[in-house]
């Protein structure tokens, strides 16, 4: 499903009229064949029209479009317009694109929007490229390339995208003064306009708490947490802003409230990735509790939902392992335990990996 939404490099192209007619006809009919005698038109005629920039005869078109039942305006689209979709394709799956040569398809994308004088998507490029760096790590050159995406952009829906994705740019710099600079600026803007989506108001107060838990503001995260959830829309969402709220309840020491709320955030878990997290959460606060056998037992359900493939999450999980196995005295089996992990981390490049890993489980 997802290599569907992802655009290719001959995908970047501007079809021609005819190419777009061809395919909606074949789409359509099954072959030229059976249109040009829907159409009561010899095939080598239909063949020579479809060449032709301005698609042949007045009569061809206007059968075309009563065929169709469509205009001609919304049958061939403009060179405009299809720069316009390529440019708002990559938009909303900008997280598809990770590799050397999807930056070869954004910047041709990119050129474009220079070549049309698209003012609007050569901003909402220079965001794809922003994104496409950040999720490779390459955080300075993204933000960067934000900024100057909101140069001289007035639109007030993108400006609030823009500066919520900006400040959890800064959030992984460990620069949080000015991410929280910029979530009190996008908290402004929000109050300005109706017109932004759920979605965007839910990632802005879900990453504003993430912010506010890694800065020892706890309380203030909780209410932003419970903010998100007024505009989380699916199940895993809701989870996340649950399972949050529970870690800021675990950062000021009320164990049984954030146990509570991870237990609650399991009904929404969709993945094995989130009943990791949320199992290990919940063995880290059983051996806060001098529980031992309860952290063990989540701990080996967290360690039950990962495999070497997801060496970050691994990871994590088996330092609770270790810690828990230490805090009981079995010394020697945590030696081993954490002997296997350092196996583990010789075997595969987990660091760079681990890092990304963090960024998507913060957007999503």
């Amino acid at each position: 499903m997802e290599q569907m939404d992802k655009l290719t490099l001959n995908d970047i192209k501007i079809k021609s009229p005819g190419k777009q007619v061809k395919k909606i006809v074949i789409d359509r009919f099954g072959s030229l064949d059976d249109f040009a005698s829907e159409i009561e038109m010899e095939t080598k005629t239909l063949n020579q029209y479809l060449k032709e920039r301005k698609l042949g005869s007045d009569t061809f078109k206007i059968r075309l479009s009563m065929v169709l039942g469509k205009g001609l305006d919304e049958i061939v689209k403009s060179e405009k317009t299809q720069t316009k979709e390529i440019v708002q394709s990559i938009y909303d799956n900008i997280r598809l694109y990770k590799t050397d040569e999807d930056l070869t398809i954004l910047t041709k994308a990119k050129d474009l929007c220079v070549k049309n004088s698209l003012y609007l998507d050569i901003a909402k490029m220079q965001r794809n490229l922003a994104m496409y760096y950040f999720y490779r790590n390459q955080i300075d050159k993204a933000t960067g390339l934000i900024e100057s995406a909101m140069d001289g952009i007035k639109n007030t829906t993108y400006l609030i995208k823009w500066k919520s994705e900006l400040g959890l740019m800064y959030f992984y710099k460990c620069e949080y003064k000015e991410s929280r600079k910029l979530y009190m600026e996008v908290d402004k803007l929000l109050g300005e306009t109706n017109e932004v989506d759920e979605k965007t108001k839910y990632l802005h107060y879900y990453r504003y708490g993430i912010l506010q838990n890694n800065s020892n503001h706890s309380a203030l995260a909780e209410r932003l947490f419970e903010k998100s959830l007024e505009y989380a829309q699916t199940s895993i969402d809701k989870g996340d802003s649950i399972m949050n709220i529970g870690v800021s309840f675990e950062r000021r020491k009320k164990y049984r409230k954030a146990i509570e709320y991870y237990r609650k955030a399991l009904d929404f878990c969709e993945d094995d990735l989130h009943k990791s997290m949320l199992f290990n959460n919940l063995a880290e606060i059983y051996r806060a509790l001098e529980e031992y056998d309860k952290a063990l037992y989540f701990v080996k359900l967290a360690l039950s939902c990962v495999d070497d493939e997801n060496l970050s999450n691994l990871f994590i999980c088996c330092q609770t392992h270790v810690q828990i196995l230490m805090s009981k005295g079995e010394v020697d089996e945590a030696i081993n335990r954490l002997m296997e992990l350092i196996n583990k981390a010789e075997d595969k490049f987990v660091y760079k990996k681990f890092i990304i890993d963090g960024i998507n489980i913060i957007i999503e």
